[in-house]
């Protein structure tokens, strides 16, 4: 389901128009990490699982043209998720 922009309430930082279909489609795939446990080193992030996020896509009604910036905030979340920092 996506979201009109300007019903997000105002405790978001703000987000360009033009990225707002970008980041509901990123969000939506926000339960379809791949985690792999590493003993004592705790979670290592692995990424999106793919197959998972198509699903979302498609429910979603994402357009095709949305998943390279899916790809780009994954490519910038994942070191930010395995930096270690909680």
């Amino acid at each position: 389901m996506q979201i009109p922009a300007k019903e997000v309430e105002e405790e978001f930082d703000p987000v360009a128009e033009c990225n707002w279909n970008s980041l509901m489609a990123f969000l939506s795939c926000d339960t379809q990490w791949r985690v792999s446990g590493v003993g004592m080193a705790g979670l290592v992030w692995v990424g999106l699982d793919y197959t998972a996020c198509d699903v979302a896509f498609r429910r979603g009604g994402f357009s095709d043209e949305l998943w390279n910036d899916v790809r780009v905030m994954e490519e910038a979340a994942l070191p930010i998720l395995n930096s270690g920092d909680d």
